[in-house]
């Protein structure tokens, strides 16, 4: 995907395809060209339809339905409404033209029957015509684990939400619960692709003898949980091995005791697991359990509401022996970058901490994953619920660690609701300047920002025409220029370039090394692909690239007709200009791109009027250049007392040369700011940095363990990257401006943090008259049928920081349900200290004729937050809904008959004529006008 084309207006909406209603995507579509056949797409619904479609023009090529889908109103759980059918994203094997999935479902092809009947099938089928392989599909149902014989697959209690992951010849499925009900255990599952061969491998991630004992009702929570959802991502693989990561569990095998991550451990929950492959089997080798995962299970927290993203080895490693890295970072918004190889077990690290590379504190949860980018020095991205999409760059410390500093931000925000999808990142043709980050929001739709951060640490976005919110936890699937979203309306919708296009130029134009004060020209070569009747010109966004109109051709092309003309990059004028607060742009050393487009009059019909081509080069300095990254290192809040404020909030930033000659440090020092509650001189003055301890003081509260001496120099085009820790023991906020001196320039960056006091959730409900009630129970009473009453659920954040939602499961029945099930107190939510959340409830009770016996209705919302004092609630709603009760009653007012007959009779009596009811002579009618006369009732026995 080229940037220059992906933000011009010849970009836009090819095609969208609508299918059934209530059907959705929780499977990423897949796009694929078989061998010497046209690309296609091919999708897997919750209905449990798979499809595929021309890639180019959206037409339909085959379709089926392998089983009747799984019903969600047999669990209860919302998270997936209306049907559950294929969920995990498939796999194609490119050796074979075969797709597999699991797909849920009941015995036998029913189209219902509950939990106790639900089942899981793998398929295996043909891409081409979407047929059953011979031998598939295999039934997953009744099989035990192997690490624990007395656990076995219950497929109507569990969920395949991950995407599947295929080596050598065995296709991996996870599978975790739904919304934690049920007896269940997370499970992952290896099945041959070899007909005849079936499962392969059943691992269980609670096991004896850590976990709950095994109990044979499946309605029971009592499996020992440790589901693995990951919202959606594939466990990772690099081979002979692959990685999960777990949620809420029920065993505690390692309570607060150490452990090597070699060490065997029954109950892997909240945990990244690395599971070895030794024969088809599976085994656990390695794994990392926060030091807190017992109090992350207490309050929802789970470490596994993302997967472990395995970074690029040829880029992400260090110099210190670490050879392949990983990240996750889940629900306690904690991003931890591991060494793959050395996972770090529990309580390993420096007091009884984490044994991980480096821990990066996001701003909240994260749903989704991580994503990145390998070129130019490797980047990582990430999007907390409700929050920027966030960029942090690799460097090294100097003792050769990888240590990540976030160096951008994405302008606008995510949505303030799970459901933001793991950010995606392409190039074209993998050349450094073009990637793009994707990122996918239910509310958004889809959002576009070039990879490299700016100057000033913005993520710059790329306009996108609106596609409307999209499924939660989706990612584009991308094929020869053009890219592919669902969404919750039933659409498949294809982006691109119009493939007709008038011109074909040579693209993207690249200068490779430019020296700032020197000009550099480069011949684009194009040539007609229609008749054209002229060549309106040309348009540069970047001044410093010059071309003129004079060099095209004048007058009509025909078709195949070639010419070229010369683009300059002209940096003569340029200098090295990156004073704070100047009014002129910055001007530094590195990649820079920029777009020209190039406007025609055609000769035929329907083909593009404009077609961009992409310019790019390096610009290069022959003196030293400091670069200091991020402008500023946030640290968000921490804590006064908690067990993370123990050993404070990590971060780093980076001291780059990124000129031609050596870069020496002279100098450092900081002074507070204005809005510092705990500088003392007002942040007038300049403090020179002192050590203490062996950490060098950075700033009131802020230090580092590593920073370069005075006198340092650092080679061209190297970086160092210096680890930086805030504590405090105070309330208040924390400002430091630190500033180096170098021969190549001088700079500085803000850090910023602030220190509270916990969060304190305070749950509430609305009582009739008003007021509000902790007991947890919402008793709407009676209900008149054909009305509707609405109460309000309320948390408040009685603490000093802010207190987020972490698990919420709202009612949607028909009667008795959440008006806003994922907009009020959704998964994700944080409630700023001092203020409260609400959410109203309805009881919409149906109309109903009168004097219909009263009927109850009864369902919970289940919640936790981040207040590890506040535990899971389950809170009772229930109301009884009665009819009109007319006639004549009983002492405790309900009505005596349900019915009478009293309608037309074709004689002089008849109660219409005689009484004037009109057409309104129905039972309540009757009952009524009869009783108000005085007449008799009769009934018969």
């Amino acid at each position: 995907m080229q940037p220059s084309i992906v933000g011009s207006s010849s970009f836009g909406i090819l095609w969208t395809k609508t299918f059934n209603a209530k059907e959705r995507w929780y499977a990423k579509p897949l796009v694929y060209t078989p061998p010497g056949q046209k690309q296609l797409v091919f999708t897997a619904s919750n209905q449990n339809w798979i499809r595929t479609h021309d890639a180019v023009t959206g037409t339909l090529i085959s379709a089926r339905q392998v089983q009747p889908p799984f019903l969600q109103s047999d669990i209860g759980c919302t998270d997936m409404p209306d049907t559950i059918g294929i969920a995990g994203t498939p796999v194609i094997d490119p050796s074979t033209n075969t797709a597999y999935f699991f797909a849920k479902g009941y015995q036998n092809n029913a189209a219902g029957g509950g939990v106790a009947k639900g089942i899981y099938n793998f398929y295996a089928v043909n891409i081409l015509d979407l047929t059953d392989r011979p031998g598939f599909p295999v039934l997953i149902d009744g099989h035990n684990a192997d690490n624990d014989p007395a656990r076995y697959f219950v497929g109507g209690a569990v969920l395949q939400r991950p995407s599947v992951t295929l080596v050598d010849g065995i296709v991996y499925g996870t599978f975790g619960g739904h919304c934690d009900l049920f007896n269940y255990t997370g499970m992952v599952t290896g099945v041959s692709t070899t007909a005849g061969v079936g499962i392969t491998s059943m691992f269980a991630m609670e096991s004896a003898p850590g976990a709950p004992p095994v109990t044979l009702d499946i309605m029971s929570q009592k499996g020992g949980g440790a589901g693995i959802w990951m919202s959606g991502m594939a466990p990772a693989t690099d081979g002979d091995r692959i990685f999960v990561v777990t949620g809420n569990g029920q065993g505690h095998e390692n309570k607060d005791t150490p452990a090597s991550g070699r060490a065997p451990l029954s109950t892997l929950d909240e945990v990244v697991a690395n599971l070895a492959i030794r024969n088809g089997k599976l085994a656990l080798q390695d794994y990392f359990e926060p030091y807190e995962y017992i109090g992350m299970d207490a309050g929802d927290r789970d470490l596994g509401s993302s997967g472990l993203a395995l970074l690029d080895p040829s880029v992400f490693k260090g110099t210190n022996g670490v050879a392949r890295i990983g990240v996750t970072i889940g629900k306690n918004g904690k991003a931890y970058i591991l060494n793959a190889d050395n996972l770090g077990g529990f309580k390993l690290g420096p007091g009884a901490t984490d044994n991980v590379l480096q821990t990066i504190i996001s701003p909240n949860a994260v749903f989704g994953g991580v994503g990145s980018y390998p070129l130019e020095g490797g980047y990582i991205y990430f999007t907390p619920v409700g929050e920027k999409t966030l960029a942090y760059k690799l460097g090294l410390d100097q003792k050769g660690s990888p240590l990540f500093s976030k160096v951008g931000e994405s302008p606008d925000a995510s949505a303030g609701r799970v459901g933001v999808g793991v950010p995606t990142v392409t190039t074209y043709k993998g050349q450094a300047g073009t990637g793009i980050v994707w990122v996918t929001d239910v509310q958004a739709g889809l959002k576009a920002y070039k990879a490299v951060p700016d100057g000033s640490g913005n993520l710059v976005k790329i306009n996108l025409p609106p596609t409307g919110g999209l499924n939660k936890f989706q990612r584009p699937a991308f094929g020869d220029g053009r890219l592919y979203v669902t969404d919750n309306n039933a659409k498949l919708t294809c982006m691109g370039s119009p493939v007709s296009i008038p011109l074909n130029c040579t693209g993207p134009v690249d200068f490779g090394d430019v020296t700032i004060g020197t000009t550099k020209t480069v011949r684009v070569q194009c040539i007609a692909l229609i008749p054209i009747t002229k060549i309106n010109g040309l348009n540069i966004q970047d001044p410093t690239f010059q071309a003129s109109n004079s060099s095209l051709p004048q007058g009509a092309l025909a078709e195949g007709a070639q010419f070229s003309f010369p683009v300059t990059w002209n940096l003569t004028q340029e200098s090295i200009k990156d004073d704070a607060g100047a009014s002129f742009s910055a001007v530094t050393p590195g990649v820079k791109t920029s777009s020209l487009v190039i406007t025609t009059t055609n000769g035929v019909a329907q083909y593009s009027n404009s077609l961009p081509i992409t310019l790019q080069g390096n610009e290069v300095s022959s003196a030293p250049f400091l670069s200091l990254t991020p402008p500023e290192v946030d640290f968000g809040g921490i804590v006064v007392g908690s067990s993370g404020a123990a050993t404070g909030l990590d971060s780093a930033f980076i001291i780059q040369n990124i000129g031609s000659s050596p870069l020496k440090i002279l100098g450092y020092a900081y002074r507070g700011t204005d809005t510092d509650d705990n500088d003392d001189n007002g942040g007038s003055a300049y403090k020179n940095v002192t050590t203490v301890g062996g950490r060098s003081i950075i700033g009131n509260g802020f230090t580092s363990s590593d920073l370069p001496a005075v006198g340092s120099t650092v080679a061209p085009g190297q970086s160092l990257t210096v680890p930086i820790n805030f504590n405090a023991d105070k309330v208040g906020n924390y400002q430091s401006v630190f500033n180096v001196w170098t021969n190549g320039g001088t700079k500085y960056t803000l850090l910023t943090g602030s220190a509270t006091t916990r969060p304190i959730a305070k749950l509430a409900v609305e009582t009739g008259e008003g007021g509000w009630d902790t007991s947890g129970v919402m008793d709407f009473g009676t209900v008149l049928a054909g009305t509707t009453e609405t109460r309000r659920l309320r948390i408040c954040n009685e603490g000093g920081s802010p207190l987020t939602i972490t698990k919420s499961k709202p009612p949607v029945q028909a009667e008795l349900r959440a008006e806003n099930p994922t907009l009020d107190l959704h998964e994700g939510q944080s409630i700023p200290a001092g203020e409260c959340a609400y959410a109203p409830i309805d009881i919409a009770a149906n109309t109903e004729p009168a004097n219909v016996a009263p009927h109850d209705v009864a369902d919970v919302w289940t919640l936790n937050t981040d207040d590890l004092t506040f535990g899971v609630h389950e809170v009772e709603i229930k109301a009884t809904i009665t009819s009109r009760q007319l006639g004549p009653k009983y002492d405790n007012g309900t009505a005596k008959y349900t019915y009478l007959g009293c309608y037309s009779d074709l004689n002089p009596r008849q109660l219409q004529k005689a009484f004037n009811l009109g057409t309104s002579n129905d039972n309540a009618a009757c009952q009524e006008k009869c009783q108000g006369l005085g007449y008799t009732f009769a009934v018969l026995p």
